[in-house]
């Protein structure tokens, strides 16, 4: 059975693909659903290969918030090669999200947030090439900083090939990827790609705007009662 206690927040195991329309965007380097963005139709790898634990691999791409934000959604563009037949056959997915590249060579599960999702769903709007799929973060609070995100999809390569995430146009060509065992002959290294993922929050109100809310409520409900 796969493990899955993971860093930062217990199992998580519903994923979603709403619109997240009342959050902002964090990052976005997937785009429009005409798949426009990753046209190029290349894939680097992104992957827990389950018996073959030597060659797991995530590809990452970073992303800087000048305030806490309250994590809304996570998404990714995802593809296959090498005997790869289907989302329905990916066994589940990690959202991580990691302090630095060199984290991210100690372990592909992310050192600030690693959350498993059993399932996804692809998005039927999505007309670019592999599959968009999104997760529900459920609101949980970064701090302000620098970070990097990662999406892993824990995939049994002989019974499913390999897994990874779509290149994008979008972005500053920082994507990297870290193997922590080293199989693949390197522990982290710089691909100089953007890689399709999205984030979505919402900020997190100052003390002193939830402060006035509060003060806010009192009135209206003064205002009733008189």
């Amino acid at each position: 059975m796969r493990n899955k206690t993971y860093f930062g927040l217990a199992a998580v195991a519903t994923c979603a693909l709403t619109a997240f329309a009342s959050a902002d965007v964090i990052m976005d380097q997937i785009g429009s659903l005409d798949g426009w963005s990753t046209a190029g139709g290349s894939v680097s790898a992104s992957q827990d290969f389950d018996a073959y634990a030597d060659y797991d691999v995530v590809a990452l791409d970073d992303f800087t918030i000048d305030s806490a934000m309250n994590l809304s959604s996570a998404s990714m563009v995802l593809g296959g090669w090498n005997g790869y037949a289907g989302l329905t056959g990916v066994d589940g997915f990690t959202v991580s999200i990691f302090s630095s590249v060199d984290a991210a060579g100690a372990s592909i599960y992310g050192d600030v947030l690693a959350m498993w999702f059993d399932t996804a769903s692809a998005n039927g709007d999505w007309l670019g090439g592999g599959d968009l799929i999104s997760f529900d973060l459920g609101g949980v609070e970064l701090a302000a900083g620098s970070y990097w995100i990662g999406i892993t999809p824990a995939n049994a390569y002989v019974v499913n090939g390999q897994t990874g995430v779509y290149h994008s146009d979008l972005g500053d060509n920082s994507g990297a990827q870290a193997n922590p065992a080293g199989a693949f002959g390197f522990i982290t290294q710089s691909t100089g790609v953007n890689y399709a993922y999205r984030l979505d929050g919402t900020a997190v109100p100052a003390p002193g705007a939830l402060a006035l809310l509060g003060l806010a409520g009192i009135a209206a409900r003064r205002r009733r009662r008189s």
